[in-house]
């Protein structure tokens, strides 16, 4: 659980990224836009955040999430976008793309993006 008694500033990047992503989540928006969520913390904070994300996220709503840390993320995947140096290089449904490449999209996108 997160303590009750601290500041977010005064919490590991772990249990700060936990709080922010719990109060982003509770509200009822319909687009949610998350920069690197998962970014700069161990494995097994990020699947606490993935799985809180993913039980609180109403299918109703669009999530749009940036990160660099495909293979964490890609079992929830519908719809990916690459970009290299500020431009898409690559983008579609993710079943597509793995078809067409017959590959995982973290695979594809270090093919890709060499």
């Amino acid at each position: 659980g997160l303590p009750t008694d601290r500041r977010r500033g005064e919490m590991s990047k772990g249990r700060g990224e936990k709080l922010q992503i719990s109060l982003i989540m509770s509200r009822r928006a319909r687009v949610f836009l998350l920069d690197e969520p998962i970014s700069g913390v161990d494995p097994a904070t990020r699947d606490v955040i993935l799985e809180g994300i993913l039980r609180e996220f109403d299918p109703a709503s669009l999530l749009i999430m940036s990160t660099h840390l495909i293979s964490d993320i890609e079992h929830f995947v519908d719809y990916a976008l690459f970009m290299k140096d500020g431009q898409v290089f690559l983008r579609g449904d993710a079943d597509d793309l793995r078809a067409s490449h017959g590959d995982s999209l973290d695979a594809i996108f270090r093919k890709e993006y060499r």
